[in-house]
């Protein structure tokens, strides 16, 4: 399942999670999340190497969507 967020300030649609997130946070780790632009959680994941490999992958979906939330994307 594909989730997708609206801009409020100017539009802009993004595809802020797709559906094998989980698979690549875990194989990738700090780069998945440096590649979405949280950068602390990039930092937090590589000095927990990866989150211990299971917690991460796990709450991968609520930690992008509040990120992404508090920067004021809404989800379509």
């Amino acid at each position: 399942m594909v989730i997708s967020a609206k801009w409020s300030f100017n539009g802009e649609t993004k595809i802020i999670l797709g559906n094998w997130h989980r698979l690549w946070c875990l194989l990738f780790g700090p780069l998945y999340y440096l590649f979405k632009g949280m950068w602390l959680w990039a930092l937090v994941s590589l000095l927990t190497v990866n989150g211990l490999w299971i917690g991460f992958p796990l709450y991968n979906r609520s930690i992008v969507l509040r990120h992404f939330h508090r920067k004021g994307w809404v989800q379509e």
